[in-house]
């Protein structure tokens, strides 16, 4: 019933609690509902008994009244009419204007009801020598002419009393409380036994539903819980799945950014241990510091690799929170430019510049730098050596276009995704640059658009200006 949890403190039985609820629910209900019954049903029983013990008195009295009338004779204490002539205990007593008429043997030890002032009926439980529980009724009557003591006429008002024996209906009443108790015991033992039965049952799709759980693990991030008709189920089922996909997406951000650091890391620590092992064999006469200069720059990169790949797996996973402000575009453009000036001297690069000023967007400067550095960066870092490389800043869009000339259209359609290559006869790998300036624009709601046209590749980006 019971199992220890994390806490040490044992837990219930989901099944055995809704057993226990469903069963003393019931045994509430259906108690109260036989309380009820039993107390009906015996009300309903005294009533009919005095409803009838009501007409027996007065058949008794229209009796009485009916021999006055027709005799002068008083009426015989012994004689008993054939419908009280039963096999209980019956008595009955008539007194007129408060004087005593006529009574069957030992009715004066009774102590009989008496109507109240207004009232013609009253009822009684009495009980005689021999302890018979009695029930009687006091009934007042008017006759035209009773017999007074002494056997004289006289019109008056009188009482009769009638007991007879209510044990018929006092075994009834207790017959009919062993019934129902029995009902209640038998419905009781039904409850018992089929209610773990039922709860077992409906709490069965639970049991289907943890095996289910069960079977889902880091091995199989892709596994989803299959959807129920089960009202109470269904949402439990559906937030538990998607739960299940941003697991499932926050593994594949970790594996990607795991594989992405070390594809992009392999080149620049190539690159550190080739110096190192050369400077080792075959010493030269470089200054130490000048050395150190080129490990730091080294260092520098791959510690610029690691800040965009986490930076584009905050945006992709919605962490990097957004800071929109007025954004001087063009000013922005030409802080790129120098910080790019070296590349341009390197390879001997020629820019053609056309910079609109006071150009101002809607954007997050952060990752508006990192958007627009990249698609610069990307345009000066694979342009043939040589070329001439357009760059165009206006109020209605940034542009930069470079000469491609191993590209085709469908390698365009591929350049935004994470390390892409064409080839390792092509040399042409954007790395991380255009996917996180895509990455980076889509989180401004920015409009990103790469173009071969005429064998350049032309790099866009379009918003509102402000």
């Amino acid at each position: 019933m019971t199992m220890p949890t994390a806490s040490g403190k044992p837990a219930m039985s989901l099944r055995f609690r809704t057993t226990l609820l469903v069963i003393a629910a019931i045994v509430a209900i259906l108690g109260t509902a036989t309380l009820v019954i039993d107390i009906r049903v015996d009300n309903e029983v005294a009533q009919r008994a005095d409803a009838n013990l009501l007409e027996r008195a007065q058949a008794l009295a229209d009796i009485f009244t009916t021999q006055t009338k027709a005799s002068t004779q008083p009426f015989p204490s012994y004689w008993i009419p054939s419908f009280l002539a039963d096999d209980g205990t019956v008595y009955f007593r008539i007194d007129c204007r408060g004087q005593h008429v006529v009574s069957s043997d030992q009715a004066a030890q009774l102590a009989w009801p008496a109507p109240a002032q207004g009232q013609s009926i009253a009822f009684a439980d009495l009980s005689d020598r021999q302890r018979t529980d009695l029930r009687a009724i006091a009934l007042r009557f008017s006759a035209d002419a009773n017999l007074a003591p002494g056997g004289t006429a006289d019109t008056s008002e009188c009482v009769l009393g009638l007991a007879v024996d209510r044990s018929e209906v006092v075994d009834f009443q207790q017959s009919m409380d062993r019934i129902e108790f029995g009902c209640v015991v038998l419905g009781l033992l039904a409850v018992a036994v089929l209610t773990p039965l039922l709860v077992m049952r409906s709490l069965r799709p639970l049991s289907g539903l943890a095996e289910a759980m069960e079977k889902i693990g880091p091995d199989t991030p892709s596994m989803r819980l299959a959807s129920t008709n089960i009202r109470e189920l269904a949402p439990l089922i559906t937030h538990f799945n998607q739960v299940l996909s941003r697991m499932e997406e926050g593994l594949q951000r970790e594996r990607q950014f795991a594989s992405g650091v070390a594809h992009e890391l392999r080149t620049p620590l190539a690159e550190l241990r080739t110096a190192i092992e050369v400077e080792l064999r075959y010493p030269s006469d470089r200054d130490t510091r000048e050395l150190l200069i080129d490990i730091g720059d080294i260092g520098a990169k791959m510690e610029r690799m690691v800040t965009a790949l986490l930076l584009l797996t905050r945006i992709e996973a919605g962490i990097e929170q957004l800071s929109l402000q007025h954004v001087d575009v063009s000013a922005l453009t030409q802080a790129l430019i120098e910080r790019h000036r070296h590349r341009l001297q390197e390879r001997a690069l020629k820019l053609e510049a056309h910079i609109e000023p006071g150009v101002t967007w809607m954007a997050d400067p952060a990752l508006l730098d990192v958007v627009l550095g990249n698609l610069l960066g990307n345009a000066f870092t694979y342009a043939p050596s040589g070329s001439t490389v357009e760059l165009r800043c206006t109020a209605l869009d940034w542009c930069v276009s470079n000469p491609a000339p191993d590209l085709t259209g469908e390698d365009v359609t591929r350049m935004k995704q994470r390390f892409w290559r064409k080839g390792k006869e092509a040399g042409v790998h954007t790395g991380l640059g255009l996917a996180l300036a895509a990455s980076a624009a889509r989180a401004q709601s920015l409009r990103m658009e790469l173009v071969l046209r005429d064998g350049n590749l032309q790099a866009s980006v379009l918003a509102t200006p402000t």
